[in-house]
């Protein structure tokens, strides 16, 4: 048994001009202003914690990890700027939150909607406290945008300091020099939220945002214990999809994949009905340091009460890997 797609060259991390010109040929444009952010950063606060008042210099601040979020799920309330309000409802704009511990830092996990663009993203955003008495790292690690364009990718966030804290029932997210804020300070306010069973397309972006991540535990996680993964890449006696049955087997799965690649990149060109009601069809373009060019491909997932119960794999044409003269068979 054998997994050809899984290890198609040795690993190396690419330079970012490299890695840039690649995600440029998959279409994955990083650019553009979206959904995320309403004008190019001008204002830089990067000094503002040197400043002055009444001729006493401010200090840092020094913020401790936040405890008893795990697996928390909230719902957003509001924004601000350092100057003022910031006005998201007027664009349809709604964000459900879920928090869950991952090592010293914590994961966050925000599926939102603006509505008057027609754009849903799920990104994924770390917390990881400083190496010394100061303020939290808050370092965006996967975003995933329906419809592709750059216009809803926007563009991610650089990762700041910044703060999550509670102010009584209300949960408060500060990020400083923000896209959101032309470089100020943004704080988005939450109100804790009753757990609701994430829709097909919900789970469908959490499973590319996992994968491009490279996290095989939160990949099999949104399957259900007996969840299988079908996929061609593993070659069978018979020629068939490979069966991964069980959650410990898709785990492994995923785990030896992405041990072939330093770096990963897919991006949702669309979804469409599946035959049944459980089903979602999420077909994407896939783009690694092994390929000479991008992969297109679907996913048709059958979910039940929330989880995968089976996700079958296949692609368009088999992939053409860096240095052959022909597709790979």
């Amino acid at each position: 048994m054998t997994r050809p797609f899984a290890s198609l060259a040795p690993r190396g991390t690419p330079s970012r001009t490299t890695l840039l010109g690649l995600l440029g040929a998959a279409s994955l444009a990083f650019v553009g202003l979206g959904c995320g952010e309403s004008a190019p950063t001008r204002v830089d606060e990067s000094d503002d914690l040197n400043a002055t008042s009444g001729g006493q210099t401010m200090t840092a601040r020094v913020v401790e990890m936040p405890i008893g979020l795990d697996g928390t799920q909230w719902r957003w309330t509001g924004a601000s700027c350092t100057e003022g309000p910031l006005d998201l409802a007027a664009r349809g704009f709604s964000s459900n939150l879920r928090i869950d511990q991952d090592g010293e830092s914590l994961l966050l996990t925000y599926d939102q909607v603006f509505a008057n663009e027609g754009c849903v993203q799920t990104v994924l955003q770390t917390v990881s406290p400083p190496p010394a008495p100061g303020e939290l790292r808050m370092e965006e690690v996967a975003r995933v945008a329906v419809p592709s364009t750059p216009e809803c990718f926007g563009q991610p966030e650089p990762p700041r300091p910044g703060e999550v804290r509670r102010n009584g029932r209300i949960l408060e997210v500060l990020v400083q020099r923000s896209r959101w804020c032309n470089g100020f300070e943004v704080t988005m306010t939450y109100e804790p939220s009753i757990p609701t069973m994430l829709t097909n397309e919900d789970i469908a972006r959490r499973y590319v945002a996992h994968y491009t991540r490279g996290d095989a535990v939160r990949v099999a996680e949104l399957f259900s214990s007996v969840g299988t993964l079908l996929e061609s890449f593993t070659t069978t006696p018979t020629g068939d999809p490979y069966r991964h049955e069980g959650r410990d087997a898709v785990y492994t799965y995923f785990h030896e994949t992405f041990a072939g690649a330093p770096w990963r990149a897919m991006r949702v060109t669309g979804f469409e009905p599946g035959t049944t009601a459980q089903q979602i069809v999420m077909r994407w373009e896939y783009m690694d340091p092994r390929l000479a060019q991008p992969v297109a491909g679907r996913n048709v997932f059958t979910v039940a009460a929330g989880e995968i119960f089976e996700s079958e794999i296949t692609i368009d044409a088999p992939p053409v890997i860096v240095g052959a003269t022909a597709p790979a068979q």
